[in-house]
């Protein structure tokens, strides 16, 4: 976890068979947090949750991938959460969970529509922190980067 002094607390979980990286992201003067990319191993990123005492806020996305948002939609509902982003340009993507997940042998996936699709400009907050919202296509049409300017962390 970064240093207490930090207004951002950042707990990096690897999730699903390619290890990709989850992140949990919490205000320190409020214990409210996000999940970042909760694309499986849900139970791995419930223990951080519980451990550091943090109150989950909601779910941000960065791309459509299925072992970024693969269980975006399960861990949402299991917290009675939203979940914010990615870009619109990244449903495709969302839309075959499904059929990536059944292909790669992940557990069962599910599609979703976010409760907010997310543009560049946009600004997310958690807790008492705000993130600025950065559209950066490339890896996918909607990928998107949360920064915090403060603790300039992205």
């Amino acid at each position: 976890m970064s240093e207490s002094s930090s207004p951002i607390a950042l707990v990096v979980v690897p999730v699903t068979p390619f290890a990709q990286n989850c992140s949990v992201i919490a205000c320190t003067a409020t214990s409210r947090a996000a999940v970042v990319d909760p694309g499986g191993d849900l139970d791995a990123i419930d223990a951080v949750l519980n451990e550091h005492a943090f109150t989950l806020e909601k779910v941000l996305v960065t791309h459509g991938h299925l072992d970024h948002c693969g269980q975006a939609a399960e861990f949402a509902e299991r917290h009675a959460v939203l979940i914010e982003g990615p870009h619109h340009e990244d449903a495709f993507w969302i839309d075959q969970l499904p059929g990536q997940g059944a292909r790669y042998g992940f557990p069962p996936l599910r599609a979703f529509v976010p409760s907010r699709w997310l543009d560049d400009g946009d600004v997310v907050t958690v807790g008492s922190l705000s993130f600025e919202v950065f559209h950066c296509p490339g890896h996918t049409p909607g990928h998107l980067v949360f920064f915090q300017r403060e603790a300039r962390i992205a």
